[in-house]
């Protein structure tokens, strides 16, 4: 008994031990004290000086001088030792020169843009809209509120109205793309003659170019492209704009190949960049991203494959690219002004009439795909289209060493949400499944797929986070944590034999304002954490996760806008307490 008991405690001890070493991730936590000021002011931003190797945490504070702003700068070197703290009085100019991320331009200000969208009958309309922006000094940031305006239908030459394909709001010209179908009577050319044109916010219509085609066809993608310049929003900055069209099947006139898809770029000025045809391996894809990396672009969603159907076919008839270019805020409150106090319609031509991509993906989401597709374009075609099956993710899936079971990954109800690569050209998207209430999308485990540069899928990594239920200061808040989407990051150990994944979840939500019977002015906002572990590049071994201030046993939430700052070869994360008068510093090693 005594020798069966010490064998029983010598591979508990083996076991732990592996366990130990398999959860090592190089971490290195400190919390400290900032001023009633700077808590009650806002983290501006972060700035790494490689050369010095400090950090300065910039806070920024109301001034009671007009045009002045103040600041408190925390400088902390690169083991987080604070090593000094300056209070400065600035005015509003210098500020902005001295830092780039400052985005003060007055406490309000006002821009005329337009929406795209389509009438009752399907025709291409614009409604202009006025979108008026407050500074909140406390979160640093612009609080942006949409009123709709009146709407213009433009007409062809012959007076015939345009029919709506698919647009593209570019907001830093303030003007909108959209390709549009030319119809003419006895024939589909509404759906196979299409013009490119841009409107600015004074409702000038100009033609740019013309695509055409053999058989009728459908978008069945629009979205700008995505890059890894994520401190550069798309409205500041505009990407190319991707376009995937699939044959109709429904037309008596059709492409004899249902998956003879077209590839379309066009740059923010509605030019015509590429141009090529391809075909997919499977039937139907749902192409939930597009993104750009060293001068290629990868697209990659799920899909469904039945042979010989057309897409429209496959996907049961669900859209797949809005019908509007407004977001789903913005036809809301659309809805809203058009309706009238005794219930009835106001207006009817504020009225928005195009399905978003929010609510597309309702419909979307409750389809049962058979695989997931990624693939590669460089110099206008594809170097490759990987396909594997929903079997085949069961058979390579792996999970951390503490978690007993793994995420299942069935093909049904999930959400894709990132992509990421490493040095040796692996590529990995990540993604989250979800249950629905009350039509709500309620977030459980996370993905993370791995794919070979050239396609091959490698592992399916799963992970449980913990994201309950957590309402803020009120038991009938608006949002809870288990609502809102996680991400996920990824980064190399300088040895590329370990890559550590972060995943920044919600953990908590804050409410302001109240919610009763009479009124309701809450606004709810999450609270974001990090999780992070690691996987062993030479036999994908996934860690057990821990989260950011465990070890402090306190719980700090992340800044707002701010991510991972990597500084030579450490990568540095920032949060705070909830009220605000606690921050935590976290660094990361990546030469280890």
């Amino acid at each position: 008994m005594k020798k069966t008991a010490l064998l029983c405690m010598l591979a508990l001890t083996l076991a732990s031990s592996v366990r130990l070493k398999a959860q090592e991730v190089p971490i290195l936590e400190k919390t400290y004290e900032v001023s009633r000021k700077a808590k009650n002011g806002y983290l501006g931003g972060i700035e790494m000086n490689k050369e010095k190797e400090t950090i300065d945490m910039i806070y920024v504070l109301p001034s009671l001088l007009p045009r002045k702003v103040k600041t408190e700068i925390y400088t902390y070197d690169k083991d987080l030792n604070l090593i000094n703290t300056v209070k400065e009085e600035e005015f509003l100019e210098k500020v902005k020169t001295r830092w780039k991320w400052f985005n003060y331009h007055g406490d309000i200000y006002v821009t005329t843009t337009l929406t795209a969208s389509i009438d009752l009958g399907g025709k291409l309309v614009f409604r202009k809209k006025q979108i008026t922006y407050n500074y909140n000094w406390y979160y640093g940031t612009y609080m942006k509120k949409v009123k709709q305006l009146e709407k213009v239908k433009p007409t062809t030459d012959t007076d015939a109205k345009y029919v709506y394909k698919c647009s593209y709001e570019v907001a830093a010209d303030s003007t909108v793309l959209v390709v549009a179908g030319i119809p003419e009577k006895k024939t589909q050319n509404a759906w196979k003659k299409f013009e490119i044109m841009s409107c600015d916010n004074m409702v000038n219509i100009k033609t740019i170019g013309k695509i055409d085609f053999e058989f009728p066809v459908q978008p069945f993608f629009s979205a700008p492209l995505q890059d890894d310049n994520t401190s550069v929003s798309n409205d500041d900055s505009p990407r190319d704009w991707i376009i995937i069209f699939a044959p109709i099947g429904t037309f008596k006139e059709k492409d004899p190949k249902p998956t003879n898809y077209t590839y379309i770029r066009l740059t923010p000025k509605g030019e015509l960049k590429e141009r090529f045809n391809f075909t997919s391996p499977s039937t139907a894809w749902r192409v939930q991203g597009a993104y750009e990396k060293d001068g290629s672009v990868f697209l990659y969603g799920s899909a469904i494959n039945k042979e010989g159907k057309y897409v429209e076919s496959a996907m049961n008839n669900s859209s797949m690219v809005p019908t509007t270019s407004a977001s789903m805020e913005e036809k809301k409150l659309g809805q809203a002004q058009s309706t009238s106090p005794m219930g009835g319609f106001a207006a009817m031509g504020s009225t928005d009439f195009g399905q978003t991509q929010e609510e597309l993906d309702l419909t979307l989401d409750e389809l049962k795909y058979t695989n997931f597709q990624v693939g590669k374009v460089t110099n206008g075609k594809f170097d490759f289209i990987s396909s594997p099956s929903i079997e085949e993710f069961e058979q390579k899936q792996a999970k951390p060493v503490d978690q007993k079971k793994f995420v299942v990954f069935d093909g049904k109800k999930f959400v894709v949400n990132g992509i990421s690569f490493t040095s040796s050209g692996d590529i990995f998207i990540s993604g989250q499944d979800f249950v629905k209430k009350d039509n709500q999308r309620i977030f459980k485990g996370i993905y993370m797929f791995q794919f070979e540069p050239n396609g091959t899928l490698k592992k399916n990594y799963g992970v449980f986070v913990d994201q309950k239920k957590k309402k803020g200061f009120f038991n009938d808040a608006n949002l809870t944590s288990d609502m809102v989407i996680a991400s996920n990051y990824i980064y190399e150990s300088a040895d590329k034999q370990s890559l550590y994944w972060l995943l920044k979840s919600a953990k908590n939500v804050e409410c302001t304002g109240t919610k009763n019977a009479n009124q309701n002015t809450q606004v709810c906002k999450p609270l974001f954490g990090f999780d992070y572990g690691a996987i062993k590049i030479t036999n994908g071994e996934l860690s057990e996760f821990k989260t950011f201030g465990e070890d402090e046993k306190r719980t700090f939430y992340l800044f707002e806008n701010t991510g991972g700052y990597v500084m030579n070869n450490y990568l540095f994360f920032f949060s705070e307490s909830l009220k605000g008068g606690q921050i935590l510093l976290t660094r990361m090693d990546l030469t280890k």
